[in-house]
């Protein structure tokens, strides 16, 4: 393989990667993956992926999942409703996807 050739799939790489970063967890615009989503309006759903991807660390984004947490567990008590357990917070993934890094790339807004 050729030196141009070798920075041109270096290069490649590098832009998935960064790609990845930026998208963390695109499946969560469209509902899915959210705990407690047959609990919340499609407006809502927007908002707190928004929060998740405006979260500028850690500690924001794991603030923002315990409010949007607790909201759904108040709505599921008055409705009666029994939930699973939560699963783990998508905040530490994010986290080793590198999205809390000072130079990260921002994750485009959800439509």
């Amino acid at each position: 393989m050729s030196a141009k050739h070798s920075a041109l799939l270096i290069m490649a790489l590098l832009a998935g990667t960064a790609s990845m970063q930026a998208l963390a967890f695109p499946w969560y615009a469209s509902g899915e993956g959210i705990w407690g989503a047959e609990l919340l309006s499609a407006e809502e759903r927007s908002a707190y992926v928004r929060g998740l991807q405006a979260s500028a660390s850690r500690e924001a984004c794991e603030a923002h999942v315990a409010a949007h947490r607790q909201r759904i567990l108040e709505r599921a008590k008055a409705r009666g409703i029994q939930l699973s357990a939560p699963p783990a917070s998508p905040c530490l993934s994010m986290e080793r996807m590198g999205r809390f890094r000072p130079d990260a790339p921002a994750c485009p807004a959800t439509k």
